[in-house]
C-alpha cells in the first residue's frame, strides 16, 4: 500500500469534526480531583476560603490520569467583574462554552467555590467541566484540630450532566 496515494491520504486527517480534546476518561476524572483536592485542603486547613475561582487543567493525550499543569483562570480576564455571579450554572456554561471555543492545551476546567448550606456549616463545591460531562463533589468543611483551622472531608464526586457545551 503506498502512504502517498491521495485516497489514503484522507484517513489521516480524519478528525471526526475537529474536535480538539480527546474524550476523558474516569482516570482523568479522577486525576483532576485528586490534584484539585490536595491543594485545596491544605489551604482550607490554614484558614482560607476559595470563593469563584476558575482553573483549567492539562492532561496527557496519550496517558489518561496523567496531568501535565494547571493554570488559574481570573474571572475578570473573560469580562466577570464579580466572581459570586458564576455561582448560577447557566453563567458557568457560558463560561466554559467560551474557554472551550479557544485554542488552549487545557482539556478540563475547574470551578471551585465555598458554600454554606446551612447554619455554621459550608461545604467546599468543586465542578470539573470536561467537552464530555460535568461532574461535581460537594467536600464539607469540619472544624480541625491541631494547627488546622479548619478540614476538608473527602467524598466521591458524581457525574451531573452527560453534555457540557451542547
Amino acid at each position: 500500500m503506498d502512504t502517498c496515494d491521495p485516497a489514503f491520504a484522507p484517513s489521516f486527517h480524519d478528525h471526526r469534526g475537529g474536535r480538539q480534546h480527546r474524550f476523558m476518561e474516569s482516570a482523568d476524572i479522577n486525576a483532576a480531583f485528586r490534584e484539585v483536592f490536595r491543594p485545596l485542603r491544605s489551604n482550607i486547613r490554614r484558614g482560607l476560603s476559595v470563593m469563584g475561582q476558575v482553573y483549567g487543567i492539562e492532561m496527557d493525550t496519550c496517558i489518561p490520569g496523567e496531568m501535565l499543569a494547571t493554570v488559574w483562570i481570573p474571572p475578570a480576564s473573560r469580562g466577570i467583574d464579580d466572581a459570586a455571579t458564576l455561582e448560577d450554572a447557566q453563567r458557568r456554561r457560558m463560561l466554559f462554552a467560551r474557554l472551550y471555543g479557544e485554542r488552549r492545551p487545557e482539556a478540563l476546567f475547574a470551578y471551585v467555590t465555598e458554600r454554606r448550606t446551612g447554619y455554621r456549616q459550608s461545604v467546599l463545591y468543586v465542578e470539573i467541566v470536561s467537552e464530555d460531562g460535568i461532574f461535581a463533589a460537594e467536600y464539607p468543611v469540619e472544624v480541625g484540630g491541631g494547627w488546622k483551622r479548619r478540614e476538608l472531608r473527602a467524598v466521591p464526586h458524581r457525574r451531573l450532566d452527560p453534555v457540557t457545551s451542547a
